[in-house]
């Protein structure tokens, strides 16, 4: 269960808990599928920020630091009612 702060008008809530179990697996699949499809060797060093929006199933967008091209990305994750899950975006966010 992810504790989130209902208060945003934009339909993104803040994830309060970064370090949440379920959270840290979003995060590990954005990355491993983002090397999947890119052919990198990315690996996750931290999350930095994270919110959810819940339409149709759950979607999480993370701001990761990663170890491999350094830096921060953003990873948009969609999980679906079944625990199904797709990689939407996973983009750089440096400079």
């Amino acid at each position: 269960m992810v504790v989130v702060d209902v208060t945003l008008a934009d339909g993104w809530i803040p994830i309060k808990n970064l370090e949440n179990k379920h959270v840290v697996k979003i995060a590990e699949f954005a990355v491993k599928e983002h090397n999947r499809q890119a052919g990198s060797e990315l690996r996750l060093y931290s999350i930095h920020k994270g919110e959810l929006q819940v339409k149709e199933g759950t979607d999480y967008r993370l701001l990761l630091a990663v170890i491999g091209a350094g830096g921060l990305y953003e990873a948009v994750v969609h999980e679906s009612y079944d625990y199904s899950t797709v990689l939407i975006s996973f983009v750089p966010l440096n400079g």
